[in-house]
């Protein structure tokens, strides 16, 4: 299985914030948990940035088109102004999402069982969702602007990272042999 990570935000664009606290720093982190996790098995991962930097959307897009990825997953944090807002939510687009529904649902139950509110598995035009050739999920997990999700996301991050690898692995139709690796291509 092919996988293009997505990293949200970045360099300039921070993404959400909130004390102390950027979504392009947490959904960096995070990714590349996951991404690790899942390179020991074997998957292959390109990612759209390794580090801080700023990436259009547009880049982004076209960054996916160079190879036939399986799944395009975009990774994000929540905000609102009313800081009692919570959950995770995980976004497919609006058709043609079969396979990508059947990725988010355990993704979503993923984060979920760790703590999460179960905000649910909803359809978007987001431009990753719309403008990518593979099947394309965008996480959101928890609200930055909540202090409870906060919390979840800093005291439980190496299971929320296994949790979704795991989610993501079960998924994959490839048999791993004992002992494979892959070679990672980073971007």
């Amino acid at each position: 299985m092919l996988l293009l990570f997505d990293y949200g935000h970045g360099g300039r664009d921070p993404g959400a914030t909130a004390v102390k606290r950027k979504e392009s720093d947490d959904v960096l982190k995070l990714g590349k948990a996951i991404a690790a996790i899942l390179r020991e098995k074997g998957l292959t991962i390109d990612e759209t940035r390794n580090r801080d930097v700023m990436i259009s959307l547009l880049a982004r897009s076209n960054l996916e088109h160079k190879k036939k990825y399986d799944y395009f997953i975009s990774f994000h944090r929540n905000a609102a102004k009313n800081t009692s807002a919570s959950g995770a939510e995980t976004f497919v687009y609006l058709t043609n999402n079969k396979k990508a529904k059947a990725l988010a649902i355990p993704i979503q139950q993923a984060m979920v069982n760790l703590g999460f509110k179960d905000r649910g598995v909803k359809q978007a035009d987001f431009h990753v969702l719309r403008e990518t050739y593979s099947q394309a999920i965008l996480i959101e997990i928890g609200f930055i602007t909540n202090k409870t999700d906060n919390e979840l996301f800093d005291s439980k991050f190496n299971q929320l990272a296994n949790e979704i690898a795991t989610a993501i692995y079960k998924h994959s139709d490839i048999k791993i042999t004992e002992g494979s690796s892959s070679n990672p291509c980073s971007r």
